[in-house]
């Protein structure tokens, strides 16, 4: 009898916390939504105020717990460099195909600020895309994952990959798809290595070869 009441009671204490996860998260994607950005300044701000301070504000002061329970450690390095290592050499060689397929290129775009301008790409690359995949990925793959895999289980991965698909509809039905696979991968690193530190490095390599890719094929062939 004591022992389904202590149950019944940390069952209780985590239905709660995993609600106010959901509903942080719901929130910032929902913001996310009714105030779209198109600047890469603006979604650089904006991506950081949403994704990262507001769920930073939830653990510290509503949740009250460590960092490291979202994400924030270097977990176990072994297992995160390998499914890193594996995870990267198969999507730079989808990528690889995909940007070679004429019927897909103009799906797949880049600013043409960053087309011929080679320190703008480099400026952008190492502070602003960088900063933003770990934005991501601290919110997603840390903070809602992590966070609700103890009430979800391994069905937090696909959880926080429709989700995070879902916050950024409005692009094509390719990117879409490559964002969601993309999520599933960062989702199996997380959950094996218990770190974001080594999803963060495999989808910010990824997203540079894309765009490296983008440049070097499809616009070369423009020309």
């Amino acid at each position: 009898m004591a022992l389904n009441l202590i149950e019944a009671k940390n069952s209780k204490k985590l239905g709660r916390r995993e609600f106010l996860i959901g509903f942080v998260a719901l929130l910032a994607i929902a913001i996310n939504f009714v105030f779209p950005v198109k600047a890469i300044g603006e979604s650089f701000w904006a991506t950081l105020f949403l994704f990262l301070v507001f769920p930073l504000l939830a653990v510290k002061y509503i949740l009250k717990e460590p960092l490291s329970s979202f994400g924030i450690s270097t977990g176990n390095k072994k297992k995160g460099i390998i499914l890193s290592v594996i995870t990267v050499v198969i999507f730079v060689l989808l990528n690889y195909y995909l940007v070679s397929q004429p019927r897909f290129q103009h799906q797949l775009t880049i600013s043409s600020d960053f087309i011929n301008n080679f320190w703008s790409f480099l400026l952008f690359t190492l502070v602003i895309s960088s900063s933003i995949h770990f934005f991501w990925e601290f919110f997603f793959r840390g903070f809602l994952q992590l966070g609700l895999e103890k009430k979800l289980g391994i069905y937090a991965i696909p959880a926080q990959a429709i989700l995070q698909t879902a916050a950024y509809f409005r692009n094509s039905w390719l990117l879409l798809t490559l964002i969601f696979f993309s999520a599933l991968a960062a989702g199996v690193i997380t959950r094996q290595s218990r770190s974001i530190l080594y999803s963060f490095l495999s989808m910010w390599l990824i997203a540079l070869s894309l765009d490296i890719m983008i440049i070097r094929i499809v616009h070369s062939a423009i020309k």
